[in-house]
This record gives structure tokens, C-alpha cells and sequence, in this order.
């Protein structure tokens, strides 16, 4: 009998039916299958009077739509035996609570030329900000089947969360034996020792990751203009991932996720992996938490 009242402590994926958010089931699976971590399908239902981190069995129509994600999950990953759960809530909220103690939280997107859903969008902009693992969103137009051996992607602006995005990102790229493009952008009309900047903060930010990951390259690539644009070209070129910190340097006070994150994830082409401030926090803590406990 499955124990639903133990969290997720490997691999959450958000799952609703559309097409997007099945083809993360894919994704997902795979990962938590290099990972050697369990998986979790979670629906979310209307809100009521259970809390909305209480798992419980499917049934009915959640049940159909599970089943659907689980064997997607088992040709994706044959050998993993997915959890199938259904929590009820506000889609957003109630993803975070469940992904309380998880490594990762994955979800799907419905976007289409950029414009996204807007319920979706609540959902992921929550997620985004609140949730304690970093989130990734995969994209519609992504192929699970495409061969996907490019490097891991990372913006690198100077604040918390991009330090946090440059180990996390370092890190899935030796998992996955690819190398690590970090990129910083600079004004584009801004003056030479704008550039400078954007090296030392380069510089910093991977300080000792090359001891901690001997076999991993990393390849600064320093571009001028606008940094969701910049991102969007050098992935264009054929990255396996996405990394960037859930807010940057840049962002407005009081806002939850900041403007470049936000159009990365609604135009990239491959997945996006978003670190939250309490997950950029832990990626960067000397204690390297989420690395001692098997992500």
C-alpha cells in the first residue's frame, strides 16, 4: 500500500491534462531517474476543507488522467514506478506545499508565441517565487525525443539567486556530462567598465566550482543588450537547460519573479529551471545541502 502521508521527497511534476504539462511528465521522469529519486504526479482539485498538502489516492476522471501521465512516465524512465496522488487547492499554493521536501518541481506550460495562459501564468509565477526546490518549466515545443546534449545555460547578473543558479546549473551539468555556458549581459550602450563588471561578477560567481566539479567546463560568453534577449539567442543555439535565479539584480521591489525570468519562460525552447531565493540560498550554503541529500 502506497503512504501518502509521507512528502514528496524526490521529483514533484504538476499535472493537469494538457498536452504541456503531460510532455513534462517525460522530462521529469527521466530526471528522476538519472537521479535515482522517486517521482510524484500530483493533480490538483478545487479547493475544500482538506489541507492542501493532503495526498490522497485518485479516483474517477483524476484517476484516468494520472494513469495517462504514469505511463508517459514509463516509457519515458521503464523501471520507475511513479506515485499518483491528487491534493486539492489553488493549483500554485498547493504545488509549493506538496514540493515542501522535494529536489525538484516540474511543471508545463500552455504558451503559445509567447502569450501565456493566464491562470497558467498565476501558477507559475507562485511557483516560482515560492517554491523551497528550484522549478522547471518545460516548454511545449520541447521534443523529448530530440537528442538533447547541449550545454546547461545559466544568466549570471550578481544577485543571490544567480549565484545560487550557477551551482545548481553546474551541478546538472555533470550529471548530465555537458558543459556550462554562463552568460552576463551588459548594457548595450553602457560604457567599457560596465563590461568590466559583468566579468568580475562572471568570475565570482564560479569561484570554486571548478574545484567542486573538476570535469565540468565552463564557458563565459559576455553579450551587451537586453538580458531575457541574450539568454533567448545563446539558447537558441541548442541548450539542453535553462538555469536563472527566480529574481535578478535588476528586479522591482515587491515584485515575485523578475522580468527576465519571466520572458525566458515564456519564449525559450527548451526547458527553464527557475531557483527561488531559499533555494539559491541553500545552493550556495557551504553545507551544500541539496548535493548531501542526493539531488
Amino acid at each position: 500500500m502506497i503512504d501518502r502521508s509521507v512528502p514528496p521527497a524526490g521529483v514533484v511534476v504538476g499535472v493537469d491534462g494538457d498536452a504541456g504539462t503531460l510532455r513534462a511528465v517525460g522530462w521529469a521522469a527521466r530526471e528522476a531517474d538519472r537521479r535515482r529519486l522517486p517521482l510524484d504526479l500530483v493533480q490538483v482539485l478545487p479547493p475544500s476543507h482538506r489541507d492542501p498538502d493532503e495526498l490522497r489516492a485518485p479516483t474517477g476522471r483524476a484517476l484516468s488522467l494520472l494513469g495517462q501521465a504514469r505511463r508517459i512516465a514509463e516509457a519515458a524512465a521503464p523501471g520507475l514506478t511513479p506515485r499518483l496522488s491528487v491534493v486539492d487547492g489553488v493549483a500554485g499554493p498547493a504545488l509549493v506545499a506538496v514540493a515542501r521536501r522535494a529536489h525538484l518541481l516540474v511543471v508545463g506550460t500552455r504558451h503559445l508565441d509567447g502569450a501565456l495562459d493566464l491562470t497558467l501564468g498565476r501558477t507559475l509565477v507562485h511557483t516560482m517565487a515560492r517554491a523551497a526546490c528550484p522549478v522547471v518549466v518545460v516548454p511545449p515545443r520541447w521534443d523529448p525525443d530530440e537528442r538533447h546534449d547541449g550545454p546547461v545555460l545559466v544568466g549570471v547578473d550578481g544577485s543571490p539567486e544567480s549565484h545560487g543558479a550557477v551551482a545548481f546549473a553546474t551541478d546538472v551539468a555533470d550529471r548530465w556530462h555537458v558543459r556550462v555556458t554562463a552568460v552576463g549581459v551588459a548594457p548595450r550602450h553602457g560604457a567599457d567598465t560596465d563590461a568590466d563588471e559583468r566579468r568580475r561578477v562572471l568570475a565570482e560567481a564560479r569561484a570554486g566550482l571548478a574545484t567542486r566539479y573538476p570535469g565540468v567546463r565552463i564557458h563565459e560568453v559576455l553579450d551587451r543588450g537586453d538580458p531575457g534577449e541574450e539568454i533567448l539567442r545563446e539558447a537558441r543555439e541548442g541548450a539542453a537547460l535553462i538555469v536563472l535565479g527566480c529574481r535578478g539584480r535588476g528586479a522591482l521591489a515587491g515584485t515575485l519573479v523578475g522580468s527576465t525570468s519571466q520572458r525566458v519562460v515564456r519564449a525559450s525552447p527548451c526547458p527553464v529551471a527557475v531557483l527561488p531565493a531559499g533555494a539559491a540560498e541553500r545552493w550556495v550554503a557551504s553545507d551544500r545541502v541539496w548535493a548531501e541529500e542526493g539531488v
